[in-house]
């Protein structure tokens, strides 16, 4: 029998809902750019980064997600080049275990620990969803203003440093925004979830259509839908929600692989950095040979 109440969600299972569907969404639409630009790795260390500060918040009694933005903000300011993957490797460990030792100090903090972690996206408040708005509204701006950009930048950097457009400001930025939906997921999926959020319905959105411009709102839609579907079953079986919700991701990217041709990512040929130099100055290339079948 269903835990649902019979009006449907209603209450507190209501704002779990539009939690979700907006973590989801913003984390389906941005992650189209983790996935291209191989940002995992960054993504997961933000995550690792932000477990500290949301248990800092908890005994200082401020926001998890305030807490969340602010360690996580280190992670932007990493050194580019070389060294940013072993620094980034470093920090990811040594942030999770200061989250550890934190929580060890802690007595009486198992709760606050399995939030932190996991999230629990049922104690959601009016501010929690306010905050998540104005993130998916944040994302929709950027991909807007900026997605031809950082398109290119993701496929051709050189090239487009070398046309004079900020490189380093783009990236920083795209970073920076990555940072914020991780800390603005907290109580959605908590500290260590966030990734397959960005990856599971961004992923599957590149595996089943070769059109960026149509990548990034497939992704949201399967975030959102990930989303209130984990909602139901967890609410359905008891399970924990923000897992479920990340299990559906992983099965929703999984289902895509099975369905779909092999596509192979990247700038090879002149063709392909002239088609992406004009979709910059708006003109029409054609179908873009960067994201094409191999077999």
């Amino acid at each position: 029998m269903s835990a649902l109440p019979a009006n449907g969600f209603t209450g507190f299972t209501g704002r779990a809902g539009v939690e979700l569907v907006l973590a989801g969404a913003a984390c389906g639409a941005l992650g189209v750019q983790v996935v291209l630009r191989r940002l995992a790795f960054y993504t997961e260390t933000v995550g690792h980064a932000a477990f500290p500060g949301i248990l800092l918040a908890a005994v200082t009694g401020q926001s998890p997600v305030l807490g969340a933005a602010v360690t996580s903000a280190a992670v932007v300011t990493l050194p580019s080049g070389r060294s940013r993957t072993t620094v980034t490797g470093v920090m990811a460990g040594c942030a999770l275990a200061i989250g550890v030792v934190l929580a060890s100090a802690s007595h009486g903090f198992s709760k606050d620990l399995a939030a932190a972690l996991v999230g629990s996206p049922l104690t959601v408040t009016t501010r929690d969803l306010a905050v998540s708005a104005a993130t998916l509204t944040l994302v929709v701006v950027l991909l807007a203003l900026f997605g031809k950009e950082l398109l290119y930048g993701a496929f051709d950097p050189a090239t487009m440093r070398a046309a004079g457009y900020p490189v380093r400001a783009l990236e920083t930025t795209l970073r920076a925004a990555i940072a914020v939906i991780v800390a603005t997921a907290v109580p959605a999926v908590g500290a260590v979830l966030p990734l397959a959020l960005l990856i599971g319905p961004a992923g599957a959105a590149l595996l089943w259509t070769r059109r960026i411009a149509v990548a990034a709102p497939l992704g949201a839609c399967l975030g959102a839908a990930a989303g209130l579907a984990g909602l139901e079953i967890s609410l359905h079986y008891r399970l924990a929600t923000g897992a479920t919700v990340t299990v559906l991701c992983g099965a929703v990217f999984l289902l895509a692989a099975a369905t779909s041709r092999p596509i192979r990512p990247g700038i090879t040929t002149t063709r392909d950095t002239t088609a992406l130099t004009a979709l910059l100055s708006h003109e029409t290339p054609g179908p873009l040979p960067s994201i094409r079948e191999t077999g």
